[in-house]
């Protein structure tokens, strides 16, 4: 097995990522980040199955017209073929996707090599930068840290898990837009986190230090959502419109948000939440508008305690519920005025509900749900169940 790994990095190195920004003169700027495996691993290599897991990685940057000629151009400079099988994450810089993207992930889903579930990130700073400071202090393989990344939102939903055949089939249907994960690099600073994730903090703007001042502490962040009309970037949202997003698109597995504390003038309540029925969402036409309905059932559980906690007391578990139903009900209707009014850009793809009142498929594109979007009104109910026995007593 080894000698067969080692024959195939003669002519192969393993792409794991790659980033697209715009050149000086307006050409794609494309940088590689490759697997290059060394002889001094190849038995580890040969034992894991996968030489991406046990080597060094090595970025490498071409100018070049198109995603296609860069790969063809890299090919011709490394003097080796690259293997896009395991490519994990395509890194788009903003200044690319506020041009249009639909041709580079065209471009990719047609490639039999590269894989439909690789991610898409939209990235706040050059992709260049991205992918240099992707290695983690805590996760030594790059490959597995970018697997990390996107199922990071299973857990915190801050970000969700979007890959290339996601916005693909965004870019092509019309119920519908595309979004992507939303990343940048973090600041260094000597404090540590300076504001919650769950509030107005998309990716960049979150602080974090390194007890080890020999190591920088700047890593790559990812929260929040990229919003494109079309294949245009048109807004982003934070971490807190990310959870409303999985909430109403009933991809929410589990999360933490702070709510005001009805017992403490300045203070929060957390709560852990996850879905405790899948959300309904439906669209009626009303005088050729959408009328959007929107049902969410929420499972909750104090976390939240010191020794003055009243929560046990008759009447105020009813009052956290109430408190936690105003504050989600709020975050879902900002989620979906942005999105309308601000973006025009269903990227929870809410067309699907609708296109039943349409006849035929003519009458439906004659309608044109994409731009009628941005004249919905909606309609969210909201119900939180506060599973008291979680609590101290």
């Amino acid at each position: 097995m080894a000698i067969i790994l080692d024959k195939i990095s003669m002519i192969c190195l393993m792409l794991l990522e790659f980033g697209i920004d715009v050149s000086e003169n307006s050409d794609l700027k494309i940088s590689f980040q490759l697997s290059v495996p060394s002889s001094s691993n190849s038995s580890e290599s040969s034992s894991s199955g996968s030489s991406s897991d046990s080597s060094d990685t090595v970025i490498d940057t071409i100018e070049c017209p198109s995603l296609e000629s860069g790969i063809s151009l890299a090919n011709g400079y490394i003097s080796k073929r690259l293997n896009l099988s395991h490519c994990k994450v395509v890194v788009i810089s903003e200044e690319v996707a506020s041009i249009g993207i639909a041709d580079t992930i065209y471009t990719l889903i047609n490639n039999p090599e590269v894989r439909p579930d690789c991610n898409v990130i939209i990235s706040r700073c050059p992709a260049y930068d991205f992918l240099a400071n992707s290695k983690s202090e805590i996760e030594s393989i790059t490959a597995k840290n970018y697997e990390i990344i996107a199922t990071s939102s299973r857990y915190t939903g801050y970000t969700s898990d979007i890959t290339i055949a996601d916005m693909f089939n965004a870019f092509t249907d019309t119920f519908g837009e595309a979004s992507a994960i939303l990343g940048s690099i973090t600041s260094s600073s000597n404090s540590n986190v300076n504001s919650a994730p769950d509030t107005d903090t998309i990716a960049g703007e979150t602080t974090s230090s390194s007890s080890d001042k020999a190591k920088p502490s700047s890593n790559i962040d990812v929260v929040g959502l990229a919003v494109f009309k079309s294949d245009i970037l048109v807004g982003e949202l934070t971490a807190a419109e990310t959870i409303a997003h999985l909430m109403v698109t009933n991809k929410l597995e589990e999360c933490i948000i702070s709510i005001p504390n009805p017992f403490e003038e300045d203070n929060s309540i957390d709560l852990y939440v996850k879905l405790g029925k899948d959300t309904k969402n439906d669209v009626k036409i009303i005088d050729g508008s959408p009328y959007i309905t929107c049902d969410i059932n929420l499972d909750a559980r104090v976390l939240s305690a010191n020794k003055n906690s009243n929560y046990l007391k008759e009447g105020n578990i009813d009052l956290i519920e109430n408190y936690a139903n105003s504050y989600v009900k709020s975050e879902i209707e900002k989620y979906f005025y942005k999105t309308s009014k601000d973006f025009n850009s269903d990227i929870a793809l809410l067309g699907k509900h609708a296109v039943k009142y349409f006849p035929t498929w003519n009458e439906w594109t004659a309608y044109d749900w994409l731009d009628n979007y941005a004249n919905a009104f909606f309609k969210v109910n909201v119900n939180v169940n506060v599973i008291s026995s979680y609590l101290i007593s």
